[in-house]
């Protein structure tokens, strides 16, 4: 009965080693520029091409919206490591709110 136990408590061992943690959503590491294209990129690459868009469109809106802002001295352009210090922390979900939260829009126009 004891080579039982052992045996089982074993399998048991094994199966909750096996057992994965829910993953937590990647974040954005604005700490430093490289942390930051390192982070941005494994976020990117973790996403389907649609959520891949969506992401650009997001960096799109929150641009534009910063560059159109008087107190803001910087660049005449824009990129996702303009952005390092809004983006810092946030997940691919807080990107997309804080860009509908912007209100801002845009449209394709086709000539």
């Amino acid at each position: 009965m004891t080579f039982r136990r052992l045996a089982l408590s074993m399998l048991l061992v094994l199966i909750l080693g096996c057992a994965s943690t829910p993953q937590q959503p990647l974040r954005i590491d604005g700490s430093t520029p490289e942390a930051f294209r390192s982070s941005y990129s494994s976020l990117y690459s973790s996403l389907s091409a649609s959520q891949q868009a969506q992401l650009n469109s997001a960096i799109l809106l929150l641009g534009a919206t910063k560059l159109h802002d008087p107190a803001y001295q910087g660049q005449s352009t824009f990129g996702p490591e303009t952005l390092r210090t809004e983006l810092n922390g946030k997940t691919f979900d807080q990107i997309i709110a804080a860009a509908k939260a912007t209100g801002t829009t845009f449209s394709v126009v086709h000539h």
